[in-house]
């Protein structure tokens, strides 16, 4: 229920206005006064140019104050909007990979399925053509998307962490000797491919 303030205020009150005094208004009136009194007193001149050349010096510092707030509140609001972007931009990746048609998921379950029973060698030997190759190249190549994000700082790191951890973990184990194959490849050897992968899987797997 809310109070009523009638009660309390003294006869022939109205209402009570209150309002901020910042430093900008206290050397203003100052000023003024400063003005008044130089008008009034021309033999007081010297103490006031004294006093004015007080209040120019302590007008620069609140300037150079109220000017680093403002600075401090950009950088602020700058960090939050850039965290912001970088977290929007790791669950863009989350929500990409949650919607994969049915269909691909399923044959890519199979295929980890057939290869995690297999040795690095053999599972190297069964990606070299076919259908088997095309589905990994295209996972692959969305890890090395999001890994590159994640090592120029375009999406944040720990939010895909918490998602991919495991996934990035198994993926590197199964394919880490495929990999090294393509880059040494004796007819057409890739030696930069799915680095960034590789560089966030060996991360990960050194963190709690």
């Amino acid at each position: 229920m809310p109070n009523d303030n009638n009660e309390t205020r003294p006869v022939g009150q109205i209402a009570e206005i209150r309002f901020p005094v910042g430093i900008s208004l206290i050397l203003a009136l100052l000023v003024c006064l400063a003005g008044l009194i130089f008008w009034c007193y021309p033999k007081l001149h010297d103490v006031l140019n004294f006093l004015g050349s007080g209040f120019a010096m302590a007008a620069g510092v609140v300037a150079a104050y109220y000017i680093g707030r403002t600075l401090q509140a950009t950088v602020r609001q700058r960090d939050e909007a850039l965290s912001s972007d970088k977290v929007n931009k790791a669950f863009t990746f989350i929500y990409r990979w949650n919607s994969a048609p049915f269909e691909e998921r399923k044959h890519w379950r199979a295929l980890l399925e057939k290869l995690k029973p297999q040795s690095a060698t053999a599972i190297a030997a069964a990606l070299r053509g076919g259908p088997e190759r095309a589905i990994t190249v295209d996972v692959l190549n969305f890890f090395e998307e999001m890994s590159l994000a994640i090592n120029e700082g375009l999406a944040d790191e720990e939010t895909l962490r918490k998602f991919f951890r495991d996934m990035l973990e198994i993926y590197y184990g199964l394919f880490g000797e495929w990999i090294h194959e393509q880059r040494t490849d004796s007819i057409r050897p890739r030696p930069r491919v799915y680095v960034e992968f590789e560089q966030v899987a060996k991360q990960w797997q050194t963190r709690n």
